[in-house]
């Protein structure tokens, strides 16, 4: 079985509070006078499914196009259920019994539950969203060379409430996770749809196919699983 793991682009979708998010205009339709349909999408790289690469924070940082073909293309990949609420972070402590997993794979998927909150409660996905905590990120990217790229059920990596701890705003979240301070990076694939998968199924192979546009700190991604 195969899965879309990534959002639909909507007009009425979500991105970072004050971000754009896509728009289409229709251009032709098929009518006497035209023989086709068009369209034109402006699609604002941090809207939707998409994935933040090293370049979003850091300066010298890889952009999506410069990546490898292992950050897109994943046969051994992991489904971590970690409940989290509105401003809860996901923690090192919340990692660590799943060391041996994050060893062996290449791309982790981390589910919290938040997504229930994508068509419910635009204020609290939106504006207080889950996050990694620096020494979620740092751990990460510092002990686990074979992973590659995490995704999650919430906007972003940080979270824009106010009400973050200290030194866990947006800034610090992606920093520690993106190589800021190490050179050592993971990428991750924020806002995802992941309240499908079932508990237990192997996943058997799974794409984050980018838009390769030139010089993009981060791309919108196309998520596909093959599911057993």
């Amino acid at each position: 079985m195969f899965m879309f793991l990534s959002h639909v682009l909507d007009p009425d979708g979500y991105a970072w509070p004050g971000e754009p998010v896509v728009t289409t205009k229709q251009c032709t339709d098929v009518t006497e006078d035209c023989p086709f349909c068009s369209f034109v999408s402006t699609v604002p790289n941090h809207c939707g499914t998409h994935m933040d690469a090293p370049r979003h924070f850091v300066k010298d940082g890889l952009s999506i196009g410069e990546l490898g073909m292992e950050y897109f293309a994943h046969t051994e990949v992991a489904l971590l259920d970690i409940p989290k609420g509105p401003v809860e972070g996901i923690y090192k402590e919340d990692l660590e019994p799943y060391a041996d997993i994050l060893s062996k794979v290449s791309c982790a998927l981390i589910r919290t539950g938040m997504e229930q909150y994508r068509d419910t409660n635009q204020d609290i996905y939106q504006n207080n969203g889950a996050f990694v905590a620096p020494s979620a990120g740092r751990y990460l990217s510092d002990n686990f060379p074979n992973l590659k790229v995490i995704g999650m059920d919430f906007l972003a990596i940080g979270s824009a409430s106010p009400n973050c701890p200290e030194g866990e705003f947006p800034p610090d979240c992606h920093r520690n996770i993106l190589g800021y301070y190490t050179g050592k990076f993971v990428c991750a694939i924020e806002d995802m749809h992941l309240a499908e998968l079932p508990k237990d199924a192997k996943i058997v192979r799974f794409t984050n196919a980018p838009l390769l546009i030139k010089g993009l700190d981060s791309s919108q991604v196309i998520c596909i699983a093959e599911v057993e």
